[in-house]
């Protein structure tokens, strides 16, 4: 027993002594700069022991950075939960606050498609790119394959088909086409195959409502050769990336023509990289690339994340203007900025599965602002008040105070009145000695319908006469014989005390 006490006692002594001899051989103080080469954590720092005990582990399925990778089957790695809960949600299945995280980014998405019209702007579109597990889920550990009932499943359930293309059943069907995988072993992210798998499903989608575009042909992008690569991120996390190899697929893009591109600085316009159609990196500042042999004359704003980088030739080849930008280093501010100086034809947004549920695709455009004049308005059907909520009458006045969390008037039209027919909706707000803005929600519904978030818009409005036009928002138009109103009070505090009065729906004098 003293022997084993001697030798353990000796064997940590001699790891104290060498891991530090290790650090500062290797100028681990140099690298930490600020750092005392004295300092604890630097003498006894075991960062140059974590690429072989990683080694050690893996052949046994054991990850040393579990937050950040697992090791699943066959040598495939799959994110952790560091990133989105990526393990935990595809294995918990959808919940009830996935439904109302899905209703609020339906509304936004419709909202943000409404608004980008009235822009000019002649598509507004959601790529989803499958999450790595949702493809290849036989390589997943037995105990993190995903639920039946996905959150992303949810999601696609509550927003408008019309905005979102969902690639999931393309690129699973494209798994029997190839020989070779659609994703990278060693990484996060899908390869050659399975960006061209996706694109050529969202193309389709674009062009069934855009007659006349142009799309690369199966025969336009071939498989040009398959090598062994380093690892990848995943194989990174593990200190394993020199250790474990992983497989490109090299894809050529032929066109008629040889693509071209140009990479500028959009804020300065300078000119930053020329030459071929590489993948470019998820840009952080607007990055303009232009290719002047693409199919289509378009300009596309285009948000994203890293699942474009491989992306980009194919957008390259098929379009000969995109402004690219990582969603997350913009807001509904400078999004507007963009718009505003860019004009693009096209907005497009591609975003992984995993994080299409950020608190981002649930916020809202700029408000509305209503006009404040009644010239040339011809009035249609009159708002009769039909009920309130949260809302307690002023003895003495026309006045209601507001006394509750949800304030709105409901109202009933004196006629059904035809949306295509009608599309100026005329009020007056009293606020008495309140004059600042007003954040109000509007719905509208025909016979035997109820009030819906789909079936409303928000705009910004002032005490005194409001008008605002509803001509370009599609649930408007598409809406019917409209029989009742309703106005919700989004920001009571700017208006305490109020009454909405002399509600109409009517045309102005230019409409046909």
């Amino acid at each position: 027993m003293k022997k084993k006490v001697l030798v353990f006692v000796c064997s940590l002594l001699l790891a104290l002594t060498i891991v530090p001899a290790i650090n500062l051989k290797s100028g681990a103080a140099q690298k930490n700069e600020g750092k005392k080469w004295w300092s604890r954590s630097i003498l006894y720092n075991l960062d140059f022991a974590a690429p072989f005990l990683s080694r050690f582990f893996y052949q046994f399925g054991i990850s040393t950075a579990p937050e950040q990778v697992i090791i699943g089957q066959n040598d495939w790695l799959f994110l952790g939960d560091q990133y989105e809960k990526t393990i935990t949600t595809a294995r918990r299945g959808a919940t009830a606050k996935d439904v109302e995280t899905a209703k609020k980014i339906g509304l936004a998405t419709k909202s943000w498609e409404e608004w980008s019209r009235r822009k000019g702007v002649r598509l507004y579109k959601v790529m989803l790119a499958p999450d790595k597990g949702t493809i290849y889920p036989e390589f997943l550990p037995d105990w993190a394959q995903p639920a039946d009932d996905a959150a992303t499943d949810t999601l696609v359930a509550h927003v408008s088909q019309e905005i979102y293309v969902d690639t999931r059943y393309a690129v699973k069907t494209a798994k029997s086409q190839y020989p070779d995988p659609l994703y990278f072993k060693t990484d996060s992210h899908w390869n050659n195959l399975g960006v061209w798998a996706a694109f050529r499903t969202f193309a389709k989608e674009v062009a069934r409502t855009e007659a006349g575009l142009r799309l690369l042909s199966e025969q336009q992008v071939r498989v040009a050769k398959v090598h062994k690569r380093r690892g990848g991120d995943l194989a990174n996390f593990l200190r394993m990336r020199d250790t474990l190899l992983d497989t490109e697929v090299v894809i050529d893009i032929l066109p008629e023509n040889p693509i071209e591109t140009e990479q500028y600085d959009f804020d300065t316009g300078q000119l930053t990289v020329s030459g071929g159609n590489p993948p470019i990196s998820t840009p952080q500042h607007p990055l303009l690339v232009k290719s002047k042999h693409a199919l289509n004359q378009k300009k596309v704003l285009w948000l994203r994340d890293s699942f474009g980088t491989a992306m980009a030739p194919f957008m390259a080849a098929t379009f000969t203007e995109t402004l690219q930008l990582h969603y997350r280093a913009t807001d509904p501010a400078r999004l507007t900025r963009l718009v505003d100086t860019y004009n693009p034809d096209y907005i497009f947004i591609t975003v992984v599965e995993r994080a299409a549920r950020e608190v981002w695709f649930a916020a809202l455009p700029p408000k509305i602002t209503a006009s404040g004049n009644r010239e040339d308005f011809i009035p249609g059907s009159r708002g009769l008040q039909s009920g309130s909520k949260d809302m307690t009458k002023v003895e003495g006045t026309e006045g209601y105070r507001i006394s509750g969390a949800d304030p709105f008037f409901t109202f009933t039209l004196s006629s059904p009145v035809m949306t295509q027919d009608a599309s100026q909706l005329f009020f007056e707000l009293d606020c008495g000695d309140k004059k600042e803005s007003v954040q109000i929600q509007v719905f509208w519904h025909a016979a035997d319908a109820v009030f819906r978030e789909t079936d409303s818009i928000r705009f910004a409005t002032t005490p005194g006469i409001n008008r605002i036009d509803l001509s370009s928002f599609s649930s408007w138009v598409q809406a019917g014989a409209i029989t009742d109103i309703r106005i919700d009070i989004e920001s009571p505090n700017s208006c305490p005390v109020l009454s909405i009065n002399s509600l109409e729906i009517g045309k102005s004098s230019a409409q046909p």
